[in-house]
């Protein structure tokens, strides 16, 4: 994959001609021509595994992910007091980054919330912290058992501590009351206004609640939906089924695919290992489905027509799914054009690399997971571990398709962030790559967010190429990210976007509105 400095015929959405035009891109549409000196054209961006409605009503709450310390967290919990509404949410806490790294407790909330629930995700969305109201509300005591696939963290006497992990959140989550259609639109909309200027075209939204299905629709049909969104509805009790969806097709809504979890997240303890965790002898994670349950599962939304998307984090749970792939594959259950997608693959032990090539596994990789999780992955991994941690690499030499996200909102949707942490695995604040033999090729991340991203929703046929029939989904950018340094690219700026031949966003034409106001 490179840039080009071409000048771009567009008729009816879709490429129909291309020449070369050194010095720039000029783009031609139905409504003109448009030209941008010294600028260079890719397919737009793909984020292959974001979350549409969080990211959007997220925005409206109080975000703890730059708070260094407890006490930092507090205080703007505090000025966040008098725009609480019934119930206080929020997010993005992470105690590792906090001194000491210690999971807080539900107290210190009911000294700022006494009266009223207050519900915070981690920032890897796979613990909560909670006060003892929500706890009341969600009937939570010291006799409630965990549930399978979570865990409860309790205090000495037995009582909750304010701190429920993977499944135990449903136990709150399901108390919150629903976003209204309203608050639905209005947080679809704003994801997509941020989502936008980064050059992204397309995102497969992960993880998605039959209920929003209808607003999508909506959306898409009046025009207002100014990207294109891939579905993958929720799966891990069978929602899409009760909910009675199947896939379907369109330009800028499809339901396409459905989502399960396999396992938790390393953050808190819950992604499932083959060895116990170096930080916590005393655990290995959690496997959320005996493998039976899991194959089942999978082959029933296979038969519907579904793509399958499986968290996986830990490298028990990666060989897990590996070998729930390869058995409905080998079986036939799966069709070709029906992806089998493995979400994070975060630790994979080499001898199931083999076996995810063979069941034609993709995986839906989140680079800036890598370098923002470099010091908490190896406190809980050590360096003892045949597995390997964020294996782009040994994916891609395994044949086995990359496709990039970013996880949205709980890291950064920036792709020219991602790009860099592709190709130079630098963790944040240190000067030095982590696998450095992980590394990808500056080609080999713009595939990754591009024509890969595409082969995963099974729409490479139509998008991903700067070719005569491709769709005109296009991102114009300041300057080749192929030839950049590090610092140049986490400096790439995005200076146009087109999706179906239309500009959706354009720097300068934002500058000028900016300006205005």
């Amino acid at each position: 994959m490179e840039a080009q400095q071409v000048l771009i015929r567009i008729r009816g959405g879709r490429i129909r001609e291309l020449s070369p035009a050194d010095g720039g891109v000029t783009i031609e549409t139905e409504a003109g021509i448009d030209t941008y000196p010294g600028a260079w054209v890719l397919p737009g961006f793909v984020d292959a595994h974001g979350h549409l409605v969080h990211y959007g009503l997220e925005l409206g709450q109080p975000q703890l992910r730059h708070c260094t310390s407890l006490e930092e967290c507090l205080e703007l919990l505090r000025s966040w007091g008098p725009n609480r509404g019934e119930w206080l949410l929020g997010g993005g806490w992470n105690h590792e980054r906090w001194n000491p790294p210690r999971f807080p407790e539900a107290t210190l909330l009911d000294a700022l919330f006494p009266d009223i629930p207050v519900v915070l995700r981690r920032v890897d969305g796979h613990a909560l912290w909670v006060n003892s109201e929500a706890l009341r509300r969600a009937g939570i005591t010291a006799q409630t058992p965990d549930p399978p696939g979570g865990l409860i963290l309790r205090r000495a006497s037995g009582e909750p501590s304010g701190i429920l992990i993977d499944a135990a959140a449903e136990l709150v989550l399901r108390h919150v009351p629903a976003p209204s259609p309203e608050e639905l639109r209005r947080a679809i909309l704003q994801a997509v206004q941020r989502l936008l200027p980064l050059g992204i075209t397309e995102v497969h939204d992960m993880d998605v609640d039959p209920a929003w299905v209808p607003v999508f629709q909506e959306l898409a049909a009046s025009g207002q939906l100014a990207i294109r969104v891939q579905s993958y509805v929720r799966a891990q009790h069978r929602e899409w089924y009760a909910a009675g969806l199947l896939p379907t097709t369109g330009e800028f809504f499809r339901l396409c695919g459905v989502k399960f979890y396999a396992d938790g997240a390393l953050g808190s303890y819950g992604a499932a290992l083959l060895e116990p965790y170096a930080d916590r002898p005393e655990q290995r994670g959690l496997l959320f489905f005996e493998t039976a349950q899991l194959e089942q599962l999978v082959s029933e939304a296979l038969e519907a027509g579904w793509q399958v998307a499986i968290h996986a984090i830990g490298d028990a749970a990666n060989r897990q799914v590996a070998r729930v792939y390869h058995t409905v594959r080998v079986h036939g259950r799966a069709e070709l054009e029906q992806r089998l997608r493995i979400e994070h693959a975060q630790l994979v032990h080499p001898d199931d690399l083999a076996l995810m090539a063979e069941a034609g596994c993709i995986a839906s990789v989140q680079p800036l997971h890598c370098v923002h999780d470099a010091p908490m992955a190896r406190r809980r991994l050590g360096n003892r571990r045949e597995s390997i941690p964020y294996p782009w690499r040994s994916l891609l030499q395994a044949g086995i398709p990359l496709a990039a996200g970013s996880d949205f909102p709980i890291e950064s949707p920036d792709v020219a962030a991602g790009l860099a942490a592709f190709r130079f695995r630098i963790p944040l604040g240190e000067e030095q790559p982590w696998g450095a033999e992980e590394c990808l090729t500056a080609a080999e991340s713009l595939a990754a967010y591009t024509t890969w991203a595409h082969y995963a929703a099974d729409l490479d046929d139509r998008r991903g190429l700067l070719l005569p029939g491709y769709d005109a989904d296009l991102v114009v950018l300041d300057r080749n990210p192929a030839h950049c340094s590090r610092e140049e690219l986490v400096a790439l700026r995005v200076r146009a976007v087109y999706i179906a031949g239309v500009r959706r966003w354009c720097a300068e034409l934002s500058s000028k509105a900016e300006g205005v106001a």
